[in-house]
């Protein structure tokens, strides 16, 4: 089975908001997080007559926002855009299919006790940055344990699960990357992601050997990130690229509150064409410590 809605190569949308992403979507943001499709959605641009003509505003602000909407000077733009299909009839028929079953198998689990398991290809901090306004506070809740091959009851996936880790589950199992690992815990699907939360009854079938995720580093990785521009390619599928989710409160009594996903970089380099990164970890060697291109990366960049 695979997790349809991690697709980013079915829909294309124009909005400026997506420019940094080429304007690639994923199918869950617009299937089942803006579901813009295939009605579309409605914007307005806010304009200003007299700063459009360079003139002056009389009451000495420099940007359209909302206190302007009642000015003689104020106007606005309709916009209505609509996601573009990128696949042909045949394949996107096939995708929608593919979707709905996806959808029963998913409605079918929910609100069930499952057994998952598979290997950890991966052990991060689970970082969350709560935004209220100017304010942004990163905070570090457990670690987040991705797991591919992954399988659900009777199910193999061929996309990768996550698991939510608390601090003293971790210490307690002490995973690590390539370990194979049972467990019972509840599974939904979070922004496109497949992840099982709350976990019990942790079996770790077999130990891979390496060593495992320690909190102090967690608190280190979280200290030293920084936030990317975009999420570079190269960035995504470095060892020391975080994606992140962003929680925005509510401006106003009864909307809903914001979110989306960054990427940090860990080691604390904000410009990827400056990071010495891949080149400390081939100097490591493949057979070499991890930790060491790590270290090495680190003190480059005065975060050791």
């Amino acid at each position: 089975m695979r997790n349809c809605y991690k697709r980013e190569d079915v829909f294309l949308c124009r909005h400026d908001a997506h420019r940094r992403f080429d304007h690639r979507v994923s199918a869950h943001h617009v299937l089942r997080d803006k579901r813009c499709h295939p009605e579309g959605c409605v914007s307005f641009l806010w304009k200003c007559k007299l700063l459009g003509k360079g003139g002056a505003c009389p009451r000495g602000y420099r940007h359209v926002g909302n206190n302007c909407t009642q000015c003689r000077h104020y106007a606005e733009e309709k916009i209505h855009r609509r996601p573009e299909v990128l696949l042909p009839p045949e394949a996107f028929a096939e995708f929608r299919e593919e979707c709905r079953l996806f959808d029963e198998w998913l409605d079918g689990h929910a609100h069930r006790l499952c057994e998952i398991g598979g290997e950890i290809t991966d052990i991060r901090p689970h970082l969350v940055e709560e935004s209220d306004g100017p304010r942004a506070r990163l905070r570090l809740r457990g670690y987040l344990a991705r797991l591919m091959p992954a399988w659900v009851g009777l199910h193999g996936f061929e996309d990768a699960l996550y698991l939510r880790l608390p601090r003293g589950q971790q210490e307690r199992h002490r995973l690590a990357p390539g370990d194979r690992l049972e467990a019972e815990g509840w599974i939904r699907l979070d922004r496109g992601r497949l992840v099982g939360e709350p976990l019990r009854r942790i079996r770790v079938e077999e130990r891979s050997g390496q060593p495992p995720a320690r909190w102090e580093q967690a608190l280190l990785d979280r200290s030293s990130a920084v936030r990317l521009p975009g999420q570079p390619e190269r960035c995504l599928r470095c060892a020391r690229g975080l994606l992140i989710d962003v929680q925005t409160r509510a401006r106003r009594p009864g909307a809903r509150p914001g979110g989306r996903r960054e990427l940090l970089c860990l080691e604390g380099i904000g410009r990827p064409e400056d990071c010495p990164y891949q080149a400390w970890k081939a100097l490591a060697g493949e057979g070499g410590d991890r930790r060491e291109g790590q270290a090495g990366c680190n003190l480059l960049c005065g975060s050791a």
